[in-house]
Parts: C-alpha cells; sequence; structure tokens
C-alpha cells in the first residue's frame, strides 16, 4: 500500500500493548541510528527505554508507507532551528512533514506533505483541579467558559482545548512556553473549532485548519495544519504495528472507531 498525502493528513495511530518488543527489539534496534540508539540509554528506567524503542521504531515505519522501496532503516532526521523534528534534506522523501505525540499506551503520527503539522494526544486525567489549571494556562475567556460548564463536561472541553493549544505550538515548534493563552480557541455546538492568535505569534488563524477527535479509553487527540481554510484538508486513520499490520480505521463524526 503507496500512499500519498498531498493537501491531506494521514494519522497513524499505535498501541503499545499490540507490539511484542521479545520479538521486535533487535529488529527494531537496526532501524535506528547511532546518535538514536545513544539517546536511548540515557533513560533509566527499561519502560522509558521500551517506549522511546516503540515511538522511533513506529516513525520510521509509518514513513516506509509511502514507498515501497525506502526500508524504515534508511529515514534520516534532523532538528529545525527551533528543535522541532524533521526529515533531514538528505533523506528520502524529504517534502514529507510529521509530528507525534505519545499519551498513555497510545502513540499518534500526523504526516502530510509540505505543510507544518502538529498533533497532540492526551489521556485524560488530572490531579488538580481543571478550572485552576485553566486560570494558570489559557486566557481569562476560556478559563471562564470551562467554569461556567457544568462540572461534568469540563473535563472533555479542558482537553479539547489543552491538546489544540500544544498541537498548534508543536506545529509552529514553538512549545508551551510560548504561553498556551496565545492561542485562542471556539469550538461551537456543531464541532466547529475557530482560532484567535496573539499577536506576538505573528501569525493568521485563517492560514490554519484544527480539529479534534476522541479515541476509546478516553483519549483525546487534536491536529493543527497549516493549510488554509479554502483547501479544506481530509483526514484519513490507520491503526499500525510497526513492521506489522496496517489496518484503516474509520471516523465516526469526531470518534475514531479502534477495534
Amino acid at each position: 500500500m503507496i500512499l500519498q498525502p498531498h493537501n491531506i493528513v494521514h494519522l497513524w495511530l499505535i498501541d503499545q500493548r499490540s507490539v511484542h518488543l521479545d520479538d521486535q527489539r533487535d529488529t527494531f534496534e537496526q532501524w535506528l541510528s547511532e546518535d538514536e540508539l545513544d539517546g536511548l540509554k540515557h533513560y533509566s528506567r527499561p519502560e522509558l527505554r521500551d517506549e522511546q524503542l516503540i515511538t522511533r521504531a513506529g516513525l520510521r515505519s509509518s514513513l516506509s508507507q509511502y514507498s515501497d522501496s525506502i526500508p524504515p532503516k534508511r529515514w534520516q532526521f534532523e532538528r529545525s532551528e527551533r528543535g522541532k523534528p524533521r526529515l533531514s534534506d538528505d533523506s528520502p522523501m524529504s517534502e514529507l512533514s510529521f509530528n507525534l505525540s505519545h499519551s498513555g499506551d497510545w502513540l499518534a503520527i500526523g504526516i502530510t506533505v509540505d505543510n507544518l503539522i502538529g498533533v497532540d494526544l492526551q489521556l485524560r486525567h488530572h490531579q488538580k483541579p481543571l478550572t485552576e489549571l485553566a486560570e494558570r494556562f489559557f486566557s481569562a475567556p476560556e478559563a471562564e467558559e470551562l467554569a461556567n460548564l457544568p462540572e461534568p463536561r469540563q473535563s472533555e472541553h479542558f482537553f479539547r482545548l489543552w491538546t489544540l493549544k500544544e498541537a498548534y505550538l508543536k506545529a509552529r515548534g514553538l512549545g508551551i512556553a510560548h504561553g498556551l493563552d496565545k492561542a485562542r480557541f471556539h469550538i461551537d455546538n456543531n464541532g466547529l473549532i475557530t482560532a484567535e492568535f496573539d499577536d506576538s505569534l505573528k501569525d493568521d488563524p485563517h492560514d490554519w485548519q484544527f480539529h479534534h477527535y476522541e479515541l476509546d479509553d478516553d483519549y483525546c487527540l487534536s491536529l493543527a495544519l497549516k493549510q488554509h481554510r479554502a483547501q479544506d484538508a481530509s483526514t484519513h486513520f490507520y491503526k499500525l504495528i510497526p513492521g506489522g499490520h496496517v489496518e484503516p480505521l474509520e471516523c465516526i463524526g469526531h470518534q475514531i472507531q479502534i477495534q
């Protein structure tokens, strides 16, 4: 299966519980560069090393879905001036843009062509009251809107906003240190997402598209794509086992159907 993500987005979902590292560890390690292997050694906890190994193997495996002649080992990476990972100019098909996010048992990888892309995946859990977090990190209107919602709806709304903000900042390569309140979002009753950017971001929200999705087991996922709204981008979902099975997924409304 050779895919062409022009003017669209492919989202690859990897359930780490479906990856059998006892069988795949040697293969995955052979895919990685020396720098990546050295980076794994910096994780003192075995479970974190395994998580990173699956993440890097998953990215390479998903990229190889776009060519029948480029194995996972051949992809080469570098970082932008702001530290965002990308394909190096020497890598094949360097026009592919990607971003990834990990939370709990799931890894999400978004891939498109040429456009900036950001993905954020979160397992909904929290220790502090969400209204307090919103007052600290969100804009004042967003925090007020959250506080006025019935408590059962606050978690869903909070994480929608949080993941949208993170996805946008990741797409820009900025990180949350630039301020989650600088990108403000409103979601209407039909799920339409509109954005407003602080002047300090020097960006036009009309140049971006934003999408939010729900996964099973209380996960949520947001996507930011720098592509003008006049050219609507469709999103296609796949479940992937690195080096193995690929399964198209169906999205009904904003719910990704995972068997």
